[in-house]
């Protein structure tokens, strides 16, 4: 993978984590790399329609493991 493809799914990742003390930093270096900003715009376009497509799916014991796992769930 390209750096730019990487900072790319680094700043994809922070904004599923609801990671926001990364996005400026995550910003920075996928400009650094390359990105342009409707790039970055696309990007964080995707993380969010996804983000509300998850949101829309019910939780169930069977999925409430995986979701706890991945982090979605913080103390």
């Amino acid at each position: 993978m390209t750096p730019l493809t990487l900072a790319l799914l680094a700043l994809k990742g922070a904004i599923f984590e609801g990671a926001t003390w990364r996005y400026e930093q995550l910003v920075a270096l996928a400009v650094k790399a390359g990105a342009t900003d409707e790039q970055i715009d696309l990007v964080a376009h995707e993380a969010i329609e996804a983000l509300f497509a998850r949101a829309e799916q019910p939780i169930t014991p069977g999925n409430l493991t995986h979701l706890g796992a991945s982090g979605y769930f913080r103390r």
